[in-house]
């Protein structure tokens, strides 16, 4: 019985347009643009993504991403979109035997067809999180910046389908190859078709990433499938804001929902050539997608179900976590250590930018006491043109400083997570540089 369902952002993640709809001129400029606005992936104190990238970008890998499909010329995608060698594109022929006709780049499950163009946004915006390009000069970068995109239509302009696309979707993935599948749509029950699919793709070893819901709903009690399948294929991801708590609409669940991960006000690629900013579940299942792919490629010879444990083993727990979620918060950082424990570690600084152009470090303290004063210091390399420094604490703007200084103080009763963002100014106003950085406030 066909039964419809809904991405679970088609109510509660709009999102917001970035003002850069094309791609830069020359690399001149930042090597991404847009990296230092992703707090989950600048911030090494988020999920530890600079320091995984030592180790892995992601080469090798297949993400399939299943939504409302991608678009395959996005310039900061295109390098990643997977190509089908069993096809020659546009002979019209259906070389692989697959039962759809140049399949080249993906397929659209709802006329099995070769059209995977995304006619909302949302799949292209899930597609970067995993995947954009790093320091190609345009936009940002995905937390698998190497991976390759495997695009699968199972959504409509309207970011609705059913469950038979979605099954059919899941099981075309697991056939082109694609271990990890990433699937960010939900539906209050259960079928046996979806089921079927989801034992499929553990059969051949794959494993599904699926966002928890924004119902900020408890799903062990209200289920959402495919999150609150109890097949071991599913992975279900819940959404963290940047102060290191649930995003207030997130669906929890202990028994259900796996982890936390960014989920809130996540910058990333969308239809247009574009760039937007969106929240939701739906952004955060495709950090850990992305970063099943990390470890794929620096571990090719464990399985998925290897890797799942390695993510969820090595999350961030706290006793709030450790109550609405099966693990804790997404450690990329601490997974790579993790899979490669007793394997050469190398020590070279990730390729975060070009060399030559401006970076920011800042330094804190990771823990302060309640009502003592906080300082947050800077460095910076090839930042000459910064003529005055804007310093926000979670969010709010606290000084304007001239390019001499290097540190700001600030005494800070309440206890919790705080962030520090820094961002360097020319003196025509473009901004040059910046940086943030998280800390705790205890007893």
């Amino acid at each position: 019985m066909d039964k419809r369902f809904s991405v679970i952002w088609r109510s509660l993640c709009l999102g917001a347009a970035i003002s850069l709809s094309a791609p830069l001129a020359s690399a001149s400029a930042a090597a991404d643009p847009l990296l230092a606005d992703q707090w989950a992936l600048s911030d090494p104190a988020a999920i530890g993504a600079p320091e995984a990238w030592t180790q892995s970008t992601g080469d090798g890998v297949l993400v399939a991403v299943l939504d409302t499909g991608v678009q395959l010329d996005h310039p900061d995608l295109a390098a990643n979109i997977w190509t089908n060698p069993g096809e020659i594109a546009g002979n019209n022929i259906d070389d692989d035997k697959d039962g759809i006709v140049d399949d080249v780049h993906g397929a659209n499950m709802f006329d099995s067809s070769n059209n995977v163009d995304d006619d909302n946004g949302h799949g292209t915006h899930v597609a970067g999180i995993v995947a954009a390009r790093q320091g190609n000069g345009v936009g940002g970068s995905g937390i698998a910046p190497d991976a390759k995109i495997l695009p699968v239509k199972v959504l409509d302009s309207n970011m609705s389908g059913n469950t038979d696309t979605l099954a059919l979707g899941i099981r075309y993935a697991v056939d082109r190859g694609a271990k990890i599948l990433n699937v960010s749509v939900n539906t209050n029950a259960s079928t046996e078709t979806v089921d079927s699919a989801v034992s499929y793709a553990r059969e051949h070893g794959a494993i599904i990433v699926a966002s928890a819901g924004n119902q900020g709903r408890n799903i062990d009690l209200q289920p959402s499938y495919p999150a609150s399948s109890t097949d071991p294929a599913v992975l279900a991801i819940a959404a963290a804001s940047d102060n290191g708590l649930l995003w207030g609409f997130s669906n929890t669940g202990p028994r259900s929902v796996d982890l936390a991960a960014p989920g809130e006000h996540i910058s990333s690629t969308t239809r247009g050539s574009a760039y937007q900013s969106r929240t939701g579940t739906s952004a955060a299942a495709p950090f850990v997608a992305g970063s099943l792919a990390l470890l794929a490629s620096a571990r090719p010879d464990l399985s998925m179900d290897v890797l799942r444990t390695v993510i969820s083993d090595s999350s961030k727990r706290t006793s709030i976590l450790n109550s609405l979620l099966g693990d804790g918060s997404l450690d990329i950082g601490a997974a790579m250590h993790r899979v490669l424990a007793g394997r050469p570690w190398r020590t070279a600084v990730a390729a975060v930018a070009a060399p030559g152009l401006p970076t920011l470090s800042l330094r804190v303290k990771s823990k302060v006491k309640a009502k003592s004063r906080v300082t947050v210091k800077w460095t910076t390399t090839a930042a000459t043109s910064v003529a005055t420094w804007r310093v926000s604490l979670d969010g709010r703007v606290l000084k304007t400083l001239p390019a001499t200084a290097g540190g700001i103080s600030r005494r800070i009763a309440k206890r919790g997570t705080h962030r520090w963002r820094v961002v360097g100014f020319d003196a025509e106003g473009a901004k040059v540089v910046s940086a943030q950085r998280a800390f705790k406030v205890v007893r």
